[in-house]
């Protein structure tokens, strides 16, 4: 064999010629780009990948050295350069294998035949037959090609290939494109033509079709597809799911790519069950430093609308629709803030999100809140203001106080041996009397609030293991309140003395000035356990609380904006017995906990168990409405968590609150985990007494009840490439099932179906009577391609109506 090394000019030419030539070609011959598909058997399926090379420099690759390789070099008469017998060109990471290769010096014409091969390091090409090229025009022809894109699946094939104007177009002819491994060709797309245009977005393809196995199953007279990471104007993938309550349900998305920075996608939203619906969404950046999204849907006449539909009964016609606004900007560097969070349907439309699960908006309990805020931030303080109304999606539901506007001054300053806050909120509550439920009748009582609360905090102790916390708080609030003569009834009776049956609600100026003062220390104690290699560690960590507030009778103000908070472990270590600011209750409460944790030999907790009580030294007077009895109780809940990894596999959660008063458990949740590999199987439990179902009533608290629910959730392989998963949830005490799941899925390296069943209860707001949904979910998607169908795309324990929950919160835990 002889080797040649920069010796002549023509095989210089040649190869930094064809190089770029065939790295174009190549790489544009895979007309759909996609990341590898992520199956169960990803390590299997994608072994074949050859990696991504990258030159081992960032010197330009055709400035690097070419060295050539043949068995045989003839040159003959009229410049033309013959290599026979095993051609090999390297140029960096570049390789040109070929059996013959020849270059005519007058045309520049390349002539290339028999077992080519060519890698660059992002694709590899192979041929039987010929390449021709010229080395002036670069326009190239290759015969019956193959190509592997590097560290990506996708792979294909091409009868010819004609590169054109400089490689800028690229034509080819008998093209197939898949990203299944070779000889499991499950789906592959072929076109009888394919050109690719490298100044445009996309390449487009002529009498395409897609196969499985060796069955043409769909049929493309015309498709586009991308070349780069960029957007086009298109018909987008279609989604389908059928339901009880909508039937057969088709959506169909046009994308419009209107500017790089303005862009929208209409759909075409077809239920058999309610007719068709539009939705338009329209997303704008003029600047980063601003975006927002407008999105409306709209439904001309739904179907299932009649006078004598209950369900439908606040509507007139059965027009419904649904507007969302976003938009958030930021200005002076983030310093100067905005947002709007704005989503409205039409009005007395109580069951839309129940109907149509439209993906905007933010709900709660029955409220669309609407939103408006605007901040000033700095590093010690910050001004913010927020203007916040509410659609009411329930005829029964009290109309709630709006925020007409709130604005915030908190500042904050630490010191050396003290930290110090000062916050300060002016709020105007009103509430908007057209939009009332047909059911109210009268007025609700509105005010205007000034809350201010500087605050001192000061370290009395600050050692390593040990602490002793003070902090001083002078709390004043003033109201300007008004109480209409017709006040609606649900107030009158909450506002109304139980002793004296008098309208406590007191019209005018009402100010409140209450001190506080809080004290809060703990130890650290830890010592080494024979667990985990010896290097275990166990601590144990008490803590305690004194809260002093002194009564101040606060029947005459309304209630806003606060509500009763639930009693947990952490909210005994909270001043605050009710969320909000219209009730500062009083208190002289001491609070006791202990905390115990064990970590394993590399620092991670393994297990957490809390437990704490408040004890009243004299019982707290203040009540959230007046009609409530005052509280007797000496002692607070006993409140405990649990958290534990016991092994690598078992997770466990247990917490609950015991009234040592009633002797009686008053809530309690629990969940057992169990994990390995692809198998997840949980067990859980929640109780409540006198807990209201909102996952069925939100607004109804007549229907109050212990809540008693049982759930189980599983995700399980049945196969090397099958999944099933599934949830069950039931509540035990009402004797009623809340969701059920089950779902099947097949997921191979190049495609995946994915079929699910769930039935769930429909809530209805208006007669507060759910109904039994049924949802089928079918897709089949072909990776690297798209995918067909909604309603189960991914594998998830999440249920309609409740999301699963890991049964465990621990420090260094994943």
């Amino acid at each position: 064999m002889t080797k040649w090394t920069l010796g002549y000019s023509y095989p210089i030419a040649l190869t930094i010629s064809l190089a770029p030539a065939l790295t174009s070609m190549m790489v544009q011959a895979a007309p759909f780009e996609a990341p590898p598909a992520t199956g169960i058997l990803d390590s299997l399926c994608y072994d074949y990948v050859p990696k991504i090379e990258k030159p081992a420099s960032d010197q330009d690759a055709n400035a690097q050295p070419v060295e050539v390789d043949a068995d045989r070099l003839e040159a003959k008469q009229g410049g033309t350069a013959v290599y026979e017998g095993d051609v090999k060109v390297r140029q960096g990471v570049r390789k040109f294998d070929s059996d013959y290769a020849q270059l005519d010096q007058k045309s520049r014409d390349v002539i290339a035949i028999g077992n080519i091969y060519y890698n660059d390091g992002q694709v590899t090409v192979t041929s039987d037959k010929t390449l021709k090229s010229n080395l002036d025009t670069k326009n190239s022809e290759l015969e019956e090609g193959k190509y592997q894109v590097h560290g990506s699946p996708v792979r294909g094939f091409a009868k010819r290939v004609v590169m054109t104007n400089n490689n800028q177009n690229i034509t080819m002819e008998g093209a197939q494109y898949t990203t299944c491994p070779p000889g499991q060709e499950v789906w592959t797309l072929k076109a009888g033509s394919i050109d690719i245009d490298q100044k445009e977005v996309f390449g487009e393809a002529w009498n395409a079709s897609l196969w499985l196995y060796d069955y043409p199953v769909f049929y493309f007279p015309y498709i586009n597809f991308p070349i780069k990471d960029e957007r086009k104007t298109g018909l987008l993938y279609p989604g389908y799911k059928q339901s009880s309550s909508n039937g057969m349900d088709i959506t169909q998305p046009f994308y419009w790519n209107i500017a790089p920075n303005y862009d929208a996608t209409i759909t075409s939203r077809f239920m058999d069950k309610r007719g068709l619906m539009e939705q338009v969404e329209f997303r704008y950046m003029p600047d980063p430093a601003h975006t927002g999204t407008l999105y409306f849907e709209n439904l001309a006449d739904d179907k299932q609308y009649s006078p004598s539909n209950p369900s439908l009964a606040g509507l007139s016609d059965g027009h419904r629709y649904l507007m969302n606004v976003r938009h958030g900007s930021a200005l002076m560097d983030g310093s100067l803030r905005f947002g709007i969070d704005y989503t409205q349907v039409r009005d007395k439309d109580y069951n839309y999100f129940n109907d149509f699960s439209p993906q905007v908006g933010t709900q709660v309990d029955s409220q669309l809140q609407q939103s408006f805020t605007a901040g000033y931030y700095q590093p010690n303080w910050n001004l913010t203001s927020e203007v916040r109304r509410y659609q009411i999606l329930s005829p029964y539901a009290l109309l709630p106080h709006e925020m007409l506007p709130r604005i915030d001054y908190n500042y904050y300053q630490q010191g050396k041996w003290f930290d110090l806050a000062w916050n300060s909120e002016l709020t105007k509550f009103g509430y908007d009397s057209s939009s009332a439920a047909t059911l109210q009748a009268g007025e609700r009582y509105t005010a205007t609030r000034l809350h201010l609360a500087p605050t001192l905090t000061v370290p009395l102790v600050d050692a390593p293991g040990y602490y002793l916390t003070s902090q001083y708080k002078l709390m004043f609030t003033s109201y300007n309140q008004e109480v209409p003569d017709n006040l609606v009834s649900q107030d009158r009776s909450r506002f109304t003395d139980t002793d004296s049956k008098q309208l406590t609600l007191k019209e005018g100026t009402i100010t409140r000035t209450l001190p506080s003062f809080r004290l809060k220390g703990g130890v650290n104690f830890d010592r080494p356990l024979d667990w985990y290699d010896g290097k275990g560690t166990q601590t144990l960590e008490p803590e305690f609380q004194y809260l002093y507030i002194p009564y101040k009778n606060q029947d005459e103000i309304g209630i806003y904006d606060s509500t009763t908070t639930r009693q947990d472990y952490y909210s005994l270590f909270s001043d605050r017995r009710f969320a909000g600011l219209d009730r500062i209750s009083d208190a002289n409460r001491v609070t006791v906990g202990l905390t115990s944790r064990v970590y394993d030999n590399v620092g991670d907790e393994r297990l957490r168990l809390a437990v704490a009580q408040a004890f009243e030294m004299t019982p707290p007077k203040v009540r959230l409405y007046s009609s409530d009895p005052e509280s007797t109780n000496a002692r607070s809940l006993l409140s405990f968590e649990g958290d534990a990894r016991i092994t690598d596999e078992w997770f466990a959660h247990a917490g609950t609150q015991y009234d040592t008063s009633e002797g009686e458990f008053t809530a309690g949740n629990g969940a057992v985990e169990y994990r390995t590999g692809k198998l997840t199987t949980q067990v859980n439990y929640r109780y409540i007494k006198d807990g209201n179902l909102d996952y069925r009533y939100p607004t109804n608290t007549a229907l109050a009840e212990d809540l008693s629910q049982a759930g189980l959730v599983m995700m399980a392989p049945i196969a090397d490439q099958w999944q099933m998963y599934g949830g069950y949830y039931r509540d035990i005490k009402q004797d009623v099932n809340i969701d059920r799941k089950i779902g099947v899925k097949y997921d191979s390296c190049c495609w995946s179906i994915n079929m699910s069943l769930e039935w769930h209860n429909q809530p209805d707001n208006v007669t507060l009577k759910p109904t039994s949904e049924k949802v089928i979910g079918l897709q089949f998607e072909m990776k690297g391609l798209g995918s067909v169908g909604t309603g189960g795309r991914s594998v998830t324990l999440d249920t309609e109506l409740l999301p699963y929950v890991r049964p465990f919160n621990l420090k260094g835990q994943q």
